[in-house]
């Protein structure tokens, strides 16, 4: 008997259902359209669209405004539904695979990465979804519109990595999908908590949300409906939010912990922090990881624990951990021959501005420039504490339009400014290229420049239109003199 609602009643109407989606320019003859009503565009409004492109059902959370002439479905959790059917639609696939997932407010992606270099050292065919790409075997499939898909594009893109031989699958998994049920039916083998800092508070409202949000992917993990063996929670104990819930957790499941500064299962010792690369020890054994800062060696202990628990030998995580060059936009150094230090970075939080400042520390000899601003419609709480960061961190400032989306940028300036008051040591330049340059062009010899916020991103969306632009471009076209201020 079918699980989903929608497949169900599609059958008995003796429909035989072709495709899922939630885009009605994506509809073909005998489609399933899930008119979903987003904080942006109205799903309700194409539902005669997608009836005219041969849509076979539609399914919405309200009533039909007209008769269509099709299967209409009012759903009471339209969410659930949308997952419900992929799942089956798409034959289960994360039922055939290991499901390693990995939450917490910064870190996933570096360690979404690393946990795929060791597993493909260890000889697997592993697939990766997260806020870079989604790939197979290394190989991009599409770039990634959100970190976590939705329910349709989920279950079909693990679907073509089960067809395409994948025997784990590595996920970062945000909390707005934790909360949006978009990974509903996928059973994770493991599961990783990074740590909880300020961010998506425009969308969950208070820090306890944001934290319980999270939590759902332990609930998942430790779920006595959750058929996968040896299922191990691999959490941050230096992190108070972690530390909760490892207590929360203890007895209903395996509990692995990773830390520094306290006691942990797998603990980082001797740190040594060098321009290229990071070392460390892990009782006794010596570890390195092409990646910079302090931070990057939680996640480097995070994919150990992570593959550990999944059989990897010792000798092969330390090989995948070196083997990784780095992660594209998170703390990237742009090389161009010239004598002073760039590098890209997605900080976008005023915490993760600091961790970029402390990950240069060790190798600061002259001035550290920033250029950074903050997303449009997005929280605005962390603005002006953004700007208090970087004035109070860096010799110079260059205040710049990050994606400002439909807000207007005067607007999201002055928030960022509340917290420069008694400060001197910044510009306002709204256009971002611009703003690189001259960043670029005040640094001299040794000096650090730290283009901030966008990191991988290849766009920027000024009101509704997303424009290519990409900070690693912009830097090394001013680097090679290809472009002037």
């Amino acid at each position: 008997m079918s699980d989903s609602i929608v497949l169900q009643k599609a059958r008995q109407a003796g429909f035989s259902i072709t495709g899922l989606t939630f885009r009605s320019q994506d509809v073909c003859p005998g489609f399933v359209f899930f008119a979903l009503k987003g904080a942006n565009i109205d799903g309700n409004l194409f539902i005669a669209d997608a009836v005219k492109r041969g849509a076979a059902m539609v399914v919405s959370a309200f009533a039909p405004k007209e008769e269509y002439g099709v299967l209409y479905y009012q759903s009471d959790d339209i969410d659930r539904d949308m997952a419900d059917a992929a799942y089956e639609f798409y034959g289960r696939p994360s039922d055939f695979m290991k499901m390693l997932g990995v939450t917490g407010t910064k870190g996933k992606t570096s360690i979404a990465y690393l946990i795929e270099s060791i597993l493909s050292s260890a000889g697997e065919k592993v697939g990766a979804l997260g806020t870079v790409s989604y790939r197979v075997a290394g190989r991009k499939i599409c770039s990634a519109p959100n970190t976590t898909p939705a329910a349709l594009p989920l279950f079909g893109l693990l679907a073509q990595m089960k067809q395409e031989g994948c025997s784990s699958v590595v996920m970062e998994v945000s909390s707005h999908s934790l909360e949006l049920q978009r990974v509903r039916h996928i059973w994770y083998d493991t599961a990783v908590f990074t740590n909880l800092q300020r961010d998506h508070l425009d969308f969950h409202h208070t820090f306890e949300n944001y934290f319980l949000a999270k939590q759902k992917l332990f609930e998942n993990l430790a779920d006595p409906s959750n058929p996968k063996l040896n299922r191990t929670a691999v959490i941050n104990a230096d992190d108070p939010y972690g530390r909760r819930l490892a207590e929360a957790f203890k007895n209903r499941v395996k509990i692995v912990t990773f830390g520094i500064d306290g006691e942990a299962d797998l603990r980082a010792e001797n740190i040594q922090e060098f321009l290229t690369h990071t070392e460390f020890t892990v009782r006794g054994v010596k570890a390195k990881i092409n990646l910079l800062g302090r931070h990057n060696v939680y996640n480097a202990l995070a994919a150990w624990a992570v593959c550990a628990a999944n059989g990897v030998a010792q000798e092969t995580i330390l090989r995948g951990l070196s083997a990784l060059p780095g992660v594209p936009g998170r703390m990237e150094r742009i090389d161009e021959g010239q004598n002073f230090f760039a590098f890209v970075d997605f900080a976008y939080t005023d915490e993760s501005l600091q961790r970029a400042f402390k990950t240069v520390e060790p190798f600061k000899k002259g001035r550290v420039f920033v250029v950074f601003g903050c997303g449009g419609q997005r929280d605005r709480t962390k603005r002006p504490l953004m700007g208090r960061t970087a004035c109070s961190n860096a010799d110079y400032v260059f205040l710049t339009n990050d994606n400002p989306r439909c807000e207007d940028p005067k607007q999201i300036f002055a928030d960022i400014l509340e917290g420069m008051k008694g400060f001197s040591n910044y510009d306002v330049v709204p256009d971002r290229a611009e703003a690189i340059g001259r960043a670029l062009a005040a640094a001299q010899k040794d000096d650090i420049v730290i283009v901030a916020g966008k990191g991988h991103e290849d766009y920027q969306i000024v009101g509704t239109e997303k424009r290519h632009f990409s900070d690693q471009e912009t830097v090394r076209t001013f680097l090679r003199g290809e472009k002037h201020v």
